[in-house]
């Protein structure tokens, strides 16, 4: 009995360590067949929307006055009084400096004598030329001799006029060179006018903007000197002429400065709008996949991600336009780009997309 009851026990154990093995045996077929489980990875994303871009482009240039003169003497002279002060604003036609003139004003005086006098000749000669007491040729002589006479006059008066400079226009007057006393010559600097109650803003862009400019055109302009201000103003001139090296052409922006902060020689960065692209499918720039000349996004559709060809256009800051390749509400990452491949799945996290503002830049 007891041998019996052993044989029994020694077969209960048995069949259940086959049971045991048989079962673990079964979960590790299963493991193998089902394969590694992969954990989504954690990306964030936005959803593609539709909006409006304006196309801009940005350059450099240099102001210059609307007007601007070197103020310089017709003659030689003595400087005897100077009538404006450094960076003073004056009219057309306000006294700047005085040269002595008193030589010239005694030529005047005896051009004046002179002219009076062959004035009463000839007034002489025409009333006895009625009584035939004068010959027809002295009358004719003396018509000659006045003209003469005026011509000395009115040359003695203009000499008298050039030996007082004026402002040529309205401006500012620049640094003075000159001092009471100095003998100046025809062509030295006295001083400088500029007219800045406009300035102008001299910049180039590429000959493929041509179509879409147009005189009254708006741009904005910054300067480092006041970082907090925009300056605007309307596009004045357009060159006739496209440079054949540089495949450029310039224009000429001109910029109201009625509190005449500007100055001309100012470095400025000029913004010009070309376009306003509305409607147009808008993604997030940091989305962007950029592989040799083409962009690429990595689009999230079922949890899973697509690798895709885009075509952009206009840009601005964070935010360029999906020509093709992208439809709206379609999510595509923004960070975590360089974990993902082609058909992983991903955990999303969705951040709404920041819109454009009122100006970008071209692509």
């Amino acid at each position: 009995m007891r041998l019996a009851w052993q044989i029994a026990t020694v077969a209960a154990l048995t069949l259940a360590a086959g049971g045991i093995w048989y079962a673990a045996a079964g979960r590790q077929d299963t493991a193998q067949q089902s394969g590694p489980q992969i954990r989504p990875t954690a990306v964030v994303a936005a959803a593609a929307t539709t909006g409006d871009i304006p196309v801009t482009f940005d350059a450099i240039g240099t102001l210059r006055a609307n007007e601007a003169v070197t103020v310089t003497s017709k003659l030689t002279g003595i400087v005897s009084k100077i009538s404006f002060t450094e960076g003073q604003r004056v009219k057309t036609g306000d006294v700047l400096v005085e040269l002595d003139a008193t030589e010239a004003k005694a030529e005047l005086a005896v051009a004046e004598s002179q002219r009076r006098t062959v004035a009463q000749e000839l007034e002489r000669a025409i009333a006895l030329l009625g009584r035939q007491a004068v010959a027809q040729a002295r009358v004719d002589d003396l018509r000659v001799e006045l003209q003469g006479a005026e011509a000395r006059f009115n040359a003695a008066r203009a000499r008298l006029q050039d030996l007082t400079i004026r402002a040529p226009f309205a401006g500012v007057a620049g640094l003075r060179h000159v001092s009471p006393g100095a003998l100046v010559r025809p062509g030295d600097e006295v001083t400088t006018l500029d007219d800045i109650g406009t300035v102008k803003l001299d910049f180039s862009v590429p000959e493929a903007a041509l179509r879409r400019l147009a005189v009254g055109q708006s741009i904005a302009a910054r300067t480092t000197v006041f970082p907090d201000r925009a300056f605007t103003g309307v596009i004045g001139a357009v060159d006739t002429r496209v440079d054949p090296v540089t495949r450029t052409l310039t224009l000429v922006a001109e910029i109201p400065n009625d509190d005449f902060l500007l100055k001309p020689g100012l470095f400025m960065n000029v913004r010009l709008l070309l376009d306003e692209r509305k409607g147009v499918v808008l993604i997030p720039e940091e989305s962007l996949v950029p592989v040799g000349d083409r962009q690429y996004v990595f689009a999230v559709k079922n949890g899973r991600v697509e690798r895709r060809l885009v075509v952009i256009g206009a840009r601005q800051s964070g935010v360029v336009e999906a020509v093709e390749g992208v439809a709206e509400g379609e999510l595509v990452i923004t960070r975590g780009t360089q974990k993902v491949r082609e058909g992983s799945p991903v955990a999303a996290e969705i951040v709404p997309m920041r819109l454009p503002g009122p100006a970008g830049t071209q692509s």
